[in-house]
């Protein structure tokens, strides 16, 4: 029973969510302050990004049984809730107690961080119900995903909220103004970027099922060469977006970092690439490309930590 929860947990996932609030975090003490309190109120940004995408795992494979959506001929992992290990009752439950563990940890980082700014936090109570929204509808309901609209949901999420709304939740707590830095923007954009190719990824090696059953990703409507190209402009854009927001406001040297940071996704981008006809190879590709962004993520956390001992 345990290694089925596991395997609904999607583990290795867990990499990507924590990684990119972390990445939001070190920002918000390069521009703040670094204190316990503030360290206490990122621990449960934390916790809160990696409950979130817990709640998005479990609502995803919950409305992908309901429907009925994937066939014994799916090439990804075969989840509990699809051999019956694990009944929709069970998973259901799980979501709804999943949900309220992220919503108190959100709730409780949000009053540390912008309890004084009755404004702000409205903002992000609204912000927080939008992402428990967009993690449940994912397949269930409106089941946006099937439409082809998850790549905006991931980019905002994953990458805009993630980063940027970790920084200003750290700054807020540091008892800072709450403002925005161009560094920032440029990275959320290259992270949730980032996220999104590993949806993409995903949507590429299920191309012919999710055609078979109804599923409009953008990878089924584009097909396997042009999933292939869009999934190499992903990396491109990423990269120079990343590198930009080094030159913008941190070292010309500590581009190098990240150049030699990039190299684990550029090589599983490459090879998601040559064999975009292979759903197969395609399938082996996502865990390095998670790989490669938690490397890119944590580079970047490397830098700040550089820039706040030494130049700052």
């Amino acid at each position: 029973m345990m290694s089925d929860w596991l395997s609904e947990l999607r583990i290795k996932t867990l990499l990507l969510s924590f990684t990119n609030c972390a990445v939001g975090c070190a920002l918000g003490f390069y521009y703040g302050v670094v204190s316990l309190y503030t360290v206490a109120a990122a621990v449960l940004i934390l916790a809160t990004g990696v409950l979130l995408q817990i709640l998005s795992n479990f609502a995803d494979d919950y409305g992908d049984a309901l429907k009925e959506a994937d066939s014994e001929k799916r090439i990804g992992p075969i989840r509990a809730v699809m051999i019956g290990s694990i009944s929709l009752t069970q998973l259901r439950k799980a979501m709804g107690t999943v949900t309220v563990a992220a919503t108190i940890c959100g709730m409780i980082a949000l009053y540390m961080c912008l309890g004084h700014d009755l404004q702000a936090l409205s903002w992000f109570v609204f912000l927080g119900v939008l992402a428990i929204l967009a993690a449940i509808f994912y397949t269930i309901g409106f089941a946006y995903g099937y439409k082809g609209f998850g790549d905006i949901a991931v980019f905002i999420f994953f990458g805009l909220a993630a980063v940027i709304g970790s920084q200003l939740l750290v700054l807020g707590a540091s008892g800072q103004p709450v403002d925005i830095f161009p560094d920032s923007i440029y990275l959320a954009c290259a992270i949730g970027i980032h996220s999104v190719m590993i949806l993409h990824i995903s949507a590429m090696r299920d191309i012919e099922e999710d055609r078979t059953t109804g599923k409009k990703t953008v990878a089924a409507r584009l097909g396997h060469r042009l999933s292939a190209l869009y999934l190499a402009v992903m990396f491109v854009v990423s990269s120079m977006l990343s590198i930009g927001a080094c030159l913008t406001s941190h070292k010309l040297w500590e581009c190098s970092i990240l150049a030699v940071a990039l190299i684990p996704l550029l090589a599983s981008t490459y090879r998601a690439f040559i064999h975009c006809m292979d759903g197969n190879k395609v399938a082996k590709e996502r865990k390095y490309s998670l790989i490669g962004i938690a490397i890119h993520n944590v580079a970047w956390i490397i830098i700040l930590v550089i820039d706040f001992w030494v130049y700052y």
